[in-house]
This record gives structure tokens, sequence and C-alpha cells, in this order.
């Protein structure tokens, strides 16, 4: 009786070890696939690095974008938005970012509203991308 009940905690414990080995893993591949949504400047450059079609919309004033801007990044100013989108695609999944924030968010809103659905806001901007030694190109 003794070697049973000693098997059965050995065999809790065991079942315990792997459940909680599951639940690390799990998150571990929850931090992989990442929500549409606000996205940091680390995630952005993860985002660029795992996906090269990514679309990168600019959407500061053309000035702006000409003094720096990610390299690849397309330039559609926030205020020239609702008549350029049939310049995007729908089915593309587009990384929006401006100086802080503020632009790219209401640009984000004007996509959602028009049925753009894989949106990534870089709501911290260029700004802190540049501030973290990020490069830009003119």
């Amino acid at each position: 009786m003794k070697v049973s009940g000693r098997l059965a905690i050995i065999v809790i414990v065991a079942v315990a070890a792997l459940a909680v080995a599951a639940g690390f893993y799990t998150v571990e591949l929850w931090k992989k696939d990442v929500d549409y949504g606000d996205v940091s400047i680390d995630t952005a450059i993860e985002l660029m690095e795992d996906n090269p079609d990514i679309v990168i919309l600019d959407v500061r004033t053309a000035s702006e974008y000409s003094e720096g801007h990610i390299e690849d990044a397309i330039n559609i100013p926030v205020n020239e938005l609702e008549t350029r989108l049939d310049e995007l695609s729908k089915e593309d999944d587009i990384l929006v970012y401006c100086r802080t924030g503020n632009r790219s968010s209401s640009a984000i809103q004007i996509m959602e509203d028009a049925g753009f659905t894989q949106l990534y806001h870089m709501h911290e901007g260029i700004s802190v991308w540049t501030e973290q030694g990020y490069p830009v190109v003119q």
C-alpha cells in the first residue's frame, strides 16, 4: 500500500511538472503571434524582419518624410489618406507610423473605417525609433 501511495504522488508531481512546462511553452508560442493593433518599436522591428512583404506606411507630411523615414516606407500623409486608400491593399499587413503616434492613430481609424483589418500601429512613432538608434533613410 505504501508503494502505490508513493507512486501516486510521483505520478501527480510528474503530471504537474509537465502541465507547468506546457504552460510556459504555450506562452512562448503566443508571444510569436503578434496581434494587430498597437505595437512597440521592438515589435515593429520583429514584424519587418519576419515579414519582408509588410507594407510600411509613413503618414507624416512629405517634407517630414524627406528628412528621414524607415527604409522602404511609402508616404501618404494622413490628410490625403482617405483619397489615396486605393494605393493600398486590404490584403496586406500594414505597419503605420508618424512622428509621435497621433497622426498614425487617426490614419488607423480612417483605414479601419474603410475595411482594412491587418493593421499594426507603431504607436511610439519615429521619434522614439530614432532615439533608440534605429536607422532612417532620406
